[in-house]
């Protein structure tokens, strides 16, 4: 067993330092980390100002540890599947937990280096003041159960579901379910929220780790969040283990990437547009899926609604929700559209469609553009909401409605980060044609540290409002003109793949 173990682990690290993508998204964690100490510069002149870093480096971390969880560890078996190469290692006579150690120990140990990274960065954090070994000792350790506990749960998905589509969707549902719910209750701090929040916090890792970037920190590294993701990874280490045969050894080509599946007695008839029908029904997920959006967008504003509906700000109840629901609705919407845009072409190259699909009477211009349209109509609630709840907002937000330049400033700045958005994705089509899963983490590093100069820049340079709104028509412009030759590139790599296929 332990000689099989060792090959697998031995091929699995030859593969993973002859991709560059591995080192350009170790190298991108680097580059946000000196982002993050830049910052902490301009706090020099405040106590304990290499406590916001430390704090920074490990929430950075653990997001970055986040999406190797979820485009990593949860394709290691799934990848095995669509390659038909499972059945071939058990005629090896190398056994379930061979393969299934094998397998982690290479992506394992490049995520440990997501972690080693910031050591340096933690010794600068110690020279600025406010962080104590204690709590560095404290870090790393739930740091460490962080990753043994998100690599264990990719397996465990990777080993049950049938395709690398649904181990990602599954992986990033559980991980969103265990660290997410903490900090909205901790950020509203209703009476139930607080209630719910004393009961899950000791065995939650990411609020452990806030709890340990505390002033004053000296409790013991050793706690019951660690012990929770040390014992629940061995336990999803045993189930995958167990379940192995059962569920492993399937036909991964048979199963459709969402789980969609069209009942016999009922026919549906192509759109006249048969790409964007075909992207809308089996991509996005159809009618069905549209509901659920919207369902969520409604979700969002009634949460929120809820949730301030006490709260005494400037504009009025109504707009204050509707400007806190723009928020949340782009961020869900930024997932959403990840989540379908790093899949857009990538699945039909993955698949060994791609060469037949450009077989048809389309140009590759034509299929290129239709299928981004069938992608678009599928996300239209998505991509429309946080507008409509910007535009409502300048309705019912008082001060907006007497001032014109506010009203011009937020129209402008509006466009700008849609435009941004628009731009990330086109990012991370290119990219995931190139690097495939890895493209994610990467244009997430990208566009982070972009985001943040520009930010930086604009606002720390104390323009008045006429200046910012040249800066905001300027890079209107520039973001255009990026997507234009992003969209180049995109049907160069697209026709280059065709051709190799």
């Amino acid at each position: 067993m332990f000689y099989g173990i060792w090959q697998l682990t031995k091929q699995s690290l030859t593969t993973d330092v002859r991709r560059s993508g591995s080192h350009a998204v170790r190298f991108g964690l680097s580059v946000v980390l000196y982002f993050a100490v830049c910052y902490a510069c301009f706090l020099s002149w405040s106590n304990a100002s290499g406590l916001p870093l430390f704090q920074a480096q490990l929430m950075i971390t653990a997001l970055f540890l986040s999406a190797t969880a979820i485009f990593g560890f949860s394709q290691t078996i799934t990848e095995e599947k669509e390659e038909e190469t499972l059945g071939l290692m058990r005629l090896a006579d190398i056994s379930p937990l061979a393969i299934i150690l094998g397998k982690t120990m290479g992506i394992l140990c490049d995520a440990a280096f997501l972690i080693a990274i910031q050591f340096p960065f933690t010794i600068v954090a110690i020279t600025l003041g406010g962080v104590s070994w204690a709590q560095v000792y404290a870090a790393y350790i739930a740091l460490a159960a962080y990753l043994w506990l998100l690599a264990m749960i990719g397996i465990t998905v990777s080993v049950l579901q049938p395709n690398g589509g649904k181990a990602a969707q599954w992986t990033a549902i559980i991980i969103a379910a265990y660290s997410l719910p903490y900090f909205f209750l901790w950020a509203f701090g209703t009476f139930w929220g607080w209630k719910a929040l004393q009961a899950f916090w000791p065995i939650s890792l990411p609020m452990r780790m806030l709890e340990i970037t505390e002033s004053g920190f000296q409790d013991s590294p050793w706690c019951l969040a660690v012990g929770f993701g040390a014992v629940i990874g061995l336990l999803c280490l045993i189930a995958s283990w167990l379940a192995f045969d059962r569920f492993a050894l399937t036909d991964a080509r048979n199963d459709r990437p969402l789980g969609l599946k069209l009942t016999p007695r009922r026919s549906r008839r192509p759109w006249s547009k048969p790409i964007i029908w075909r992207e809308y029904i089996f991509a996005t997920g159809g009618i069905p899926w549209t509901i659920l959006r919207i369902g969520v967008q409604l979700a969002i504003f009634f949460v929120v609604l809820t949730t301030f509906r006490t709260f005494n700000r400037p504009g009025g109840i109504i707009g204050f929700t509707l400007a806190w629901s723009a928020i949340f609705s782009g961020l869900f919407g930024i997932l959403d559209g990840t989540w379908f845009a790093s899949r857009l072409f990538q699945d039909e190259v993955r698949n060994r469609t791609w060469s037949a699909l450009v077989q048809t009477p389309h140009t590759l211009p034509q299929l290129a553009w239709e299928k981004c349209c069938g992608w678009a109509v599928g996300l239209a609630p998505t991509i429309i909401s946080p507008f409509v709840f910007i535009l409502a907002m300048m309705i019912f937000h008082e001060h907006i409605q007497r001032n014109v330049g506010a009203y011009l400033e937020l129209m402008i700045g509006t466009t700008t980060v849609g435009l941004s958005v628009f731009g990330y994705l086109h990012l991370l089509v290119l990219l995931s044609l190139y690097f495939g899963w890895k493209g994610t983490p990467m244009t997430l590093t990208i566009c982070f540290a972009a985001g943040w100069l520009y930010v930086v820049s604009v606002f720390t340079s104390r323009l008045d409002e006429n200046g910012r709104l040249m800066v905001f028509g300027v890079t209107c412009l520039a973001l255009l003109g990026l997507m234009l030759v992003l969209e180049l590139l995109i049907l160069k790599r697209l026709e280059h793949l065709a051709e190799t296929a």
